[in-house]
């Protein structure tokens, strides 16, 4: 399946999902009903919560219905369904969701209204909607016309400007911090607010929806030194032992010994690198990982001083998960010290980071050192337009650029100000690489330097005469971080049946913890545990009490007046349930003895399809958002997208730091950091079938992780290693 884009060129390429589609309610449907049904008929389920009110989904096979042939003629024959197409997927691996039936038009300019209605009219089509933007319409598809050959069809006309599918979107939103000067801040976010042209930046906020870096991950700022107590750095310092000299300066240099900034060259690095994102100020590239503060001399100073500071910086470089340097000075020619000091990083594991040097020279014809040593990634400097600053080196020894024009930044005083330089592209990368170690410490630090240069987008068009000698092009952060996979190994222990098989709906699983105080002969603690099963069977549903080493049943209960529970935890008291349909908007209190309701608090709106209690809030998950709960209230404490860019039917947690989210969709497991919400793993949900991970829990005694295999109607059981 293909049509050219008119608008470049260029033939785009589709192939169909083949278990995932778009579905179009008839105009009178009532879509949110006509979802239930879809559910109850084992035909398919959603994967998005929001979309039925807008009279279309996007629908899961569910495996009852076999094939999409099987589906797509079911849904024929429902009068509440008007048209369906399968999810597409492009030649560059996006998930395309285009609404059957429809096809958007935008006319030429000075065409006029009545030549474009005439336009419609012979073409077979009817408005269904008239944009704000002149010209621009989406239209009914004729009868019987394949959605592509229409748009090629429209596209053939001098008056139509271009065609294309009415495309919806999913899990769009970008992050975009808070702190008040993020708009000054081009390089990460160019919309063209400095006269550049939009999007020649490093795709800042894209990357933050998957990874916001991890304070193991640290960047040392080799440099003149830092602000210690500015409040958009200070949080992110590493703290210093008791006695351990950061200070590689010469001795007579004021003030006082340390790494506390004497200028503001080292204080502004720091910031592009890892200013905190704390709704002050500015955000740096890696806004999570930590800051290593290092002062060295760079007016006068002696190279040997820089050669230690290398070297100690490697010395402990163990400390950390891992370690980036950022060293955004020159040297006036080689210098065996610092070079070795670099061969020895390098050895280490440590990716060591160098400006290419601003003298707007060849490097392959006048060697700018360090920046051409072999073991350093050296970073050239391009402006708000994707051109190379006219500063900037250029040469084969350059690997990649990063904005270095106007950035600004943290300076000393705790204040802030624009600085340009390849000094400043530097940190810049540094913190990229901080971002994506951040999403997978097992990477090596070649590994790290591959996927900056791969994904890097290549300028040489805007660049005449400097083809091959930017490196790969202006680095891509989100392309960078999208590229890594965390990962982490689940080993298998077991497996057990289901007590009751699923009805192709939801199942949920919690871990049931009961503290008693036993008082024969001498007072001690009884703690009965059980496995908590659930899944939806309409009007029969009950929650199973399972050993949890072998799956029998040791008991169950009705959860009276809840008949769609799609989730459920423990509280310590009473069994939390969240229904997805019947009752959905709340999440009630069931008496474990009894199954009588005892109690209720709002929720937000939406499917309940994750449920966990970690002693002091409640997570609940509506598919692609999760909702952190005050569990006596159900106010809402914070709302985010679901980590890594996942989707959630199932949610625990391990009682400390982590949350565990199911994603069955994708048959994974995505572990994040409650607080921080960084994705510290996932891995892949055992067994096999289309939905391997439709309940989770997590029992904290023994470690072990319980995962719900919908499809094989199996519950498994193992530790992460």
């Amino acid at each position: 399946m293909k049509y050219r884009d008119k608008l470049t060129g260029r033939e785009l390429t589709f192939t169909a999902k083949p278990d995932q589609l778009v579905v179009k309610f008839a105009p009178q449907a009532d879509a949110t009903m006509a979802t239930r049904t879809l559910e109850d008929s084992h035909l398919m389920t959603p994967l998005y919560e929001t979309a039925p009110a807008r009279g279309y989904g996007v629908y899961q096979l569910l495996p009852e219905a076999e094939t999409m042939d099987v589906a797509t003629a079911a849904l024929g024959e429902r009068p509440d369904v008007e048209a369906s197409l399968p999810v597409m997927v492009d030649s560059e691996g996006n998930e395309r969701f285009f609404l059957p039936g429809e096809v958007t038009v935008q006319f030429a300019d000075g065409v006029s209204e009545d030549d474009q209605a005439a336009i419609i009219e012979d073409f077979g089509a009817a408005v269904l909607e008239k944009h704000f933007t002149p010209g621009y319409y989406t239209l009914s598809l004729p009868a019987g016309k394949d959605l592509f050959e229409a748009i090629d069809e429209l596209n053939d006309r001098d008056e139509v400007k271009f065609a294309e599918p009415s495309n919806i979107g999913f899990n769009d939103a970008l992050y975009i911090p808070g702190d008040p000067d993020f708009s000054k801040q081009w390089a990460l976010h160019n919309t063209g607010q400095t006269g550049g042209t939009a999007d020649a930046d490093v795709d800042a906020p894209c990357a933050w929806d998957v990874e916001r870096g991890d304070p193991g991950v640290v960047i040392a700022i080799i440099d003149t030194g830092v602000d210690l107590d500015h409040p958009d750095l200070q949080a992110n310092l590493v703290p210093q032992p008791p006695g351990e000299d950061w200070d590689f300066a010469d001795p007579d240099l004021v003030p006082a010994p340390g790494p506390e900034s004497w200028e503001d060259h080292g204080t502004h690095c720091a910031g592009i690198a890892a200013a905190v994102d704390n709704a002050t100020g500015i955000v740096g590239m890696a806004p999570g990982c930590g800051i290593l503060p290092i002062r060295i001399d760079l007016h006068g100073g002696k190279y040997q001083n820089r050669a230690d500071a290398i070297n100690f910086v490697t010395s402990i470089a163990g400390r950390f998960d891992r370690l980036v340097m950022s060293c955004s000075w020159r040297t006036s020619g080689h210098v065996a010290a610092i070079a070795n000091a670099i061969i020895g990083a390098d050895a280490a594991g440590v990716l060591v980071c160098f400006a290419a040097g601003n003298a707007n020279a060849d490097t392959d014809v006048n060697p700018q050192y360090p920046g051409v040593y072999a073991e350093v990634l050296s970073v050239a400097a391009t402006d708000h337009n994707d051109v190379r600053a006219s500063f900037s080196n250029f040469g084969s020894t350059v690997d990649v650029a990063a904005p270095g024009v106007d950035i600004y930044s943290t300076v000393p005083d705790d204040t802030y100000g624009s600085k340009s330089g390849t000094s400043m592209s530097c940190p810049l990368v540094a913190g990229l690489a901080g971002l994506v170690w951040s999403r997978n410490t097992s990477l090596g630090h070649k590994d790290v330097w591959k996927i900056i240069e791969d994904t890097a987008d290549n300028i040489d068009a805007l660049n005449p005469g400097f083809a091959g000698k930017l490196g790969s092009g202006r680095v891509n952060a989100c392309r960078a971080v999208r590229k890594v996979k965390p990962r982490c190994a689940f080993e298998v222990e077991g497996k057990f049946r289901f007590p009751q098989v699923n009805a192709g709906s939801s199942s949920a699983l919690t871990m049931y913890i009961h503290y008693s105080f036993w008082s024969w002969r001498r007072p001690w603690w009884r703690v009965r545990k059980n496995l908590l099963f659930l899944t939806q069977k309409p009007y029969s549903e009950r929650i199973y009490f399972l050993d949890p080493n072998t799956g029998a049943v040791v008991r169950s209960i009705d959860p009276a007046a809840n008949d769609t529970i799609g989730s459920m935890t423990w509280d310590g008291r009473n069994i939390r349930v969240a229904n997805v349909t019947t009752g959905a908007g709340s999440i009630n209190s069931i008496d474990p003895s009894t199954g009588a309701q005892v109690g209720s608090i709002p929720a937000p709106a939406g499917r309940g399809e994750g449920l966990t209690y970690d002693r002091r809030s409640l997570y609940y998950s509506t598919i692609t958002q999760i909702h952190e709960l005050d569990a006596g209230t159900g106010a809402v404490i914070r709302s985010f997208p679901v980590p890594g860019g996942g989707r959630c039917r199932a949610l625990t947690d391990d009682g400390r730091s982590l949350i565990f989210a199911g994603d069955p969709f994708a048959n994974e497991v995505i572990v994040f950091e409650k607080s921080s919400l960084h994705v510290v793993c996932r891995f892949p949900a055992p067994g096999g079938g289309s939905h391997r991970v439709d309940g989770l829990a997590y029992d904290p005694f023994t470690k072990r992780i319980y995962i719900a295999n919908q499809s094989e109607n199996v519950i498994y059981y193992g530790r992460l290693s």
